[in-house]
């Protein structure tokens, strides 16, 4: 799966964690997520059902980039994707690298953002 060690991202099960949506321009890219949160995340509230977990909507930004390589996924004819799955990820220092039904973002970025709705 990768790793994920970013401290901003800390409690956050990124095998279970969806893309809803990417958002990019020359100055930075956000991802629209539902983070999945671990019990020890401070924003984890129990599910109201059994078997339930707890996602939480929100954002990475990450600005200032220093590079960025999207390469956006061309689902086979006939076939159906779901582009919010992520496959991999990889978030270590500034370097991140995201593997998923979108595609593959790789990005170098000096600022990330971490935010709730």
């Amino acid at each position: 799966m990768g790793q994920v060690t970013h401290p901003k991202l800390a409690n956050i099960d990124f095998e279970r964690t969806y893309i809803t949506s990417v958002i990019y321009d020359d100055e930075s890219l956000t991802l629209e997520m539902d983070f999945l949160l671990q019990e020890a995340h401070p924003k984890y509230a129990a599910p109201q059902q059994e078997g339930e977990a707890c996602f939480k909507p929100g954002f990475i930004r990450f600005s200032a980039l220093e590079d960025l390589r999207l390469a956006k996924a061309k689902p086979e004819a006939g076939k159906e994707v779901d582009y919010s799955d992520i496959y991999e990820a990889t978030i270590d220092g500034n370097y991140v690298h995201i593997h998923g039904g979108w595609g593959e973002i790789e990005l170098t970025a000096q600022s990330i953002q971490v935010a709730f709705d």
